[in-house]
C-alpha cells in the first residue's frame, strides 16, 4: 500500500481539522461521507455522514452515479479543475489522467476539500 492515509485525515467531514470527503455506494445508497479507515491506496472503509451506512469501496473513475462498492475522491487543481483520484497515499495522489500530485485538505467553511498540485 505504500504509505497510508495519516489518521487525522480520515473522520467525518465539516469539523476541525478538515478531512477527506468521499462519494460513494453502499448497498445501494449512493451518499457524501468520509473515510473510516484505510484498506489500500485505492480501497477503503467508508460511511456516510450520519453514521447510519458503511462498508468497503473501491475508488472508480466517476463523479455521481456509483454503483454498489464504489467510491470517488474529487481533487481541484488551481484553476478549478476536478479531478477524479485513481490512488493516494500519505504524501501522493494519481489522478485517472495519469497525473502525480501533492494533496492538501481545506475546509472553506461549506465544505472540505481536496486541494492538488501537479508534480513534475
Amino acid at each position: 500500500m505504500g504509505r497510508p492515509i495519516d489518521k487525522y485525515f480520515l473522520g467525518a467531514t465539516g469539523g476541525a481539522p478538515a478531512t477527506i470527503p468521499v462519494r460513494a455506494d453502499i448497498g445501494g445508497t449512493d451518499f457524501e461521507g468520509y473515510i473510516v479507515n484505510q484498506k489500500g491506496s485505492n480501497k477503503f472503509t467508508v460511511s456516510n455522514d450520519a453514521g447510519t451506512v458503511s462498508g468497503v469501496a473501491y475508488l472508480v473513475d466517476k463523479v455521481t452515479g456509483h454503483d454498489d462498492g464504489e467510491m470517488s475522491i474529487v481533487g481541484q487543481v488551481d484553476g478549478g479543475d476536478n479531478v477524479t483520484i485513481q490512488k493516494i497515499t500519505a504524501h501522493k495522489a494519481v489522478g485517472f489522467n495519469g497525473t502525480v500530485y501533492s494533496w492538501a485538505v481545506a475546509d472553506d467553511s461549506s465544505e472540505s476539500l481536496i486541494r492538488l498540485t501537479p508534480l513534475a
